[in-house]
């Protein structure tokens, strides 16, 4: 904080009394004629590089190899069009919920087991990987909002014992539809 005041103090007096060489003061000179300033000319763009030419009359060009170097030339460094974004989010949605299925509790290897009245019932949830659906919304000034669709299943087993509710066949008692929401934040998707 003192550097930054020390800083501004030095620059705003620097500019106020002319004797900045840095900005075109000189302390030297007292009588220097003041010109108004003039707007400045506007540059028009460099035109866009077009295809090599051959380098011998003789030879052919090839169209599409033409073609394909035009297509290769970025169109801003690190922009990303949006079927790009769209590309990504689908990727990272599947990521997602495959760690949600490898990390849901109670999961079928570790089942949770409650007695209801005489019976045991082991239940365990297992996330359904082929009901995956991503959506992409536009967001402000570059970002996205995207929607990881997917469907997580319950299941239950019964026994007479926590044992036998443990081995038993179990059966989907209702399926729960889960919806992740994730932000692209210009870079990377966040979660």
């Amino acid at each position: 904080m003192r550097k930054q005041t020390f800083l501004a103090l030095l620059l705003t007096f620097g500019l106020t009394s002319g004797g900045c060489a840095w900005f075109g003061g000189d302390s030297s000179s007292t009588e220097a004629a003041v010109t108004p300033a003039q707007p400045a000319e506007i540059a028009e763009p460099a035109p866009a590089p077009e295809a090599p030419a051959p380098a011998k009359a003789g030879k052919k060009v090839d169209k599409k190899a033409a073609a394909s170097a035009e297509k290769k030339q970025p169109v801003a460094k690190g922009a990303k069009t949006e079927a790009q974004i769209a590309a990504e989010l689908d990727s990272v949605g599947h990521k997602l919920v495959a760690q949600a299925g490898r990390t849901v509790v109670p999961s079928k290897s570790k089942k949770d087991v409650q007695q209801v009245g005489k019976d045991y019932v082991a239940s365990y949830v297992e996330v359904d990987e082929s009901t995956i659906t991503t959506e992409l919304r536009p967001g402000a000034s570059g970002q996205y909002v995207g929607f990881v669709r997917y469907k997580e299943n319950v299941y239950e087993c019964r026994g007479a014992t926590r044992q036998a509710a443990l081995t038993a066949a179990c059966q989907q008692v209702k399926a729960r539809r889960i919806n992740e929401l994730i932000r692209y934040d210009g870079k990377s998707w966040q979660f």
